[in-house]
């Protein structure tokens, strides 16, 4: 049932950098996705040094869904997290949809299936799906679950194993608190998946729905390991500063923290909050086995 006419029913918010190369097939996969609602494009180019201007403002002009784009190209650079906020301040929808400059939609029926099952499942404050992409040295992957389910349901008392995926988050709008995401110094996909699902169940399509790029210039992926652990720490340890989200989050931080010891981070404030955090004599164990390990290599 298509939606009163001018009534936004979703509000796609993309962030772009430095994505002149990429930014048309995102926008395009974005723009003809078969929807039986209205939806808003709210795109924001972070002062791009490139042409991603120009690309932008070209589809803008020539596709016959450019109008649907809410287009700003900012005079300064507002940070990865400054850009996403500003997208997430004009929405208008009652869903909202992320994606950035540099990834793209393969299913053209994404976001129909996504609205239908949050429509349909008011339990539900947000879902998500699988993707592809290109990992250097290996190949095509593909981000799904084995054993041919059709999707797994996430529950904010059990949150092992979950699968965000940014370019494929869709959520009620009313379940995200702006507020808070402006306290984070990077609020990605963990933050965003833990503040919804504290207000409903969360689903993950096991389905491609997308596909994430992996190049050096990436926000993500063009950072060494180290430092992709690091940005995920940020959001868990900002998290953990709101008691509401502590026992949720609590083992994934402790993990965390470890991982970060495991990748060579001579810190020991690390060892030292991975050690605060620990709640059963198997996460005991665990913590002895990387810190042992660490100070062996240290030779400390």
């Amino acid at each position: 049932m298509k939606t009163h006419e001018n009534e936004i029913a979703v509000s796609i918010c993309m962030s772009a950098y430095n994505h002149e190369e990429f930014i048309e097939e995102a926008l395009v996969s974005v723009l003809e996705q078969n929807c039986q609602f209205d939806f808003e494009v709210i795109l924001s180019n972070d002062c791009s040094k490139d042409k991603t201007d120009e690309v932008i403002n070209k589809i803008i002009k020539n596709h016959p869904k450019g109008h649907t784009i809410n287009y700003t190209n900012q005079e300064k650079n507002l940070g990865m997290n400054g850009n996403l906020i500003f997208t997430l301040e004009q929405v208008k929808g009652k869903y909202i949809a992320l994606l950035e400059g540099d990834d793209y939609w393969t299913d053209k029926n994404k976001l129909q299936k996504q609205f239908d099952f949050l429509e349909s499942n008011l339990d539900y404050a947000l879902c998500t799906a699988g993707h592809q992409s290109i990992i250097p040295n290996v190949g095509l992957v593909t981000r799904t679950v084995d054993g041919g389910i059709d999707g797994i349901t996430y529950d904010f008392k059990k949150i092992d194993n979950f699968r965000p995926h940014y370019l494929n988050m869709f959520f009620r709008a009313n379940s995200l608190d702006i507020e808070r995401l402006k306290t984070f110094e990077y609020s990605g996909d963990n933050v965003i998946f833990i503040m919804c699902l504290s207000k409903g169940k969360g689903y993950f399509f096991n389905q491609v729905f997308g596909f994430r790029r992996t190049h050096p210039n990436g926000a993500w992926t063009g950072k060494s390991e180290i430092e992709r652990i690091k940005m995920g720490s940020e959001q868990f340890i900002g998290l953990y500063r709101f008691p509401e989200y502590r026992k949720a989050i609590r083992s994934k931080l402790f993990h965390t923290y470890l991982d970060i010891v495991s990748s060579g981070d001579t810190n020991k404030n690390y060892i030292v909050q991975a050690f605060k955090l620990i709640r059963s004599f198997k996460e005991f164990l665990y913590f002895i086995k990387i810190v042992s390990r660490y100070f062996f290599t240290k030779k400390i």
